[in-house]
């Protein structure tokens, strides 16, 4: 396992640097005025980070083996986040981005966590509309239109 985190890590270290040398070429400009390099500049620093960390990681030493199944994984649950996130895909243009999203978390949360179904509409409700305040009140972001989405 160590061999493969640091060739990870390699990689992905790599790759921060190639973000890092293709923003600079872009305009950054600075904090408050940023230009269309900044972004791409600071998720590259980011990753930067990350792979270092990794890097470092890879050099302690593992008693054992990680598992990709932990005995204790919840393989059913995690079975099902694809499912309902494949179902997602599906509908999303045909039923709005409200519509869709309020069935994606009342799903995920009533079959995946558990949670009882007045926990999980309220949860999925709360979540659907807040989302959808920051990307298209907030940020001005399109997202599909629906049924839900014309009432407003």
């Amino acid at each position: 396992m160590r061999k493969y985190d640091i060739l990870s890590g390699l990689f992905l270290l790599a790759v921060s640097v190639a973000i890092c040398v293709g923003s600079l070429q872009l305009r950054v400009g600075t904090l408050t005025a940023a230009g269309s390099g900044f972004f791409p500049l600071v998720t590259g620093l980011v990753l930067g980070v990350f792979s270092i960390l990794i890097l470092m990681q890879a050099q302690k030493e593992r008693k054992e083996p990680i598992r990709f199944w932990a005995p204790e994984a919840n393989k059913k649950g995690i079975a099902l986040t694809f499912l309902f996130i494949f179902l997602y895909a599906l509908l999303l243009e045909r039923v709005g981005f409200i519509g869709t999203t309020i069935l994606f978390f009342l799903l995920v949360s009533r079959f995946v966590c558990g949670h009882r179904w007045t926990t999980a509409v309220f949860f999925a409700m709360v979540t659907s509309f807040a989302t959808y305040f920051v990307f298209s009140v907030l940020i001005h972001a399109p997202l599909p239109p629906g049924i839900v989405e014309r009432l407003f």
